[in-house]
């Protein structure tokens, strides 16, 4: 029995500690799909102005952990790697 909750417990850790939420999903969506229209012709431009526009729609939290990043990844890879070399 003992075994059955120490089994218990790391499943739950781990799936409580990868992945994103839906409210990361549909921000990064919504942020890729911005950054792809290039409406300025400059990246760092198109990135203000597009984090801009998804953080007034969504909560502080979407924002706030790994999950948004990892949503990033696999949304827009490339537009991801932008972000993390100029940091």
């Amino acid at each position: 029995m003992k075994r059955f909750f120490a089994y218990l417990s790391i499943g739950l850790l781990l799936a409580s500690c990868g992945g994103y939420t839906e409210d990361q999903e549909k921000a990064a969506n919504e942020f890729c799909d911005c950054m792809e229209k290039d409406q300025f012709g400059d990246f760092d431009i198109n990135f203000y102005e597009c984090d801009v526009q998804v953080m007034e729609k969504y909560k502080p939290e979407t924002f706030a952990d790994e999950g948004w990043s990892l949503a990033l990844e696999e949304k827009c890879p490339d537009i991801a790697g932008q972000i993390s070399d100029a940091e």
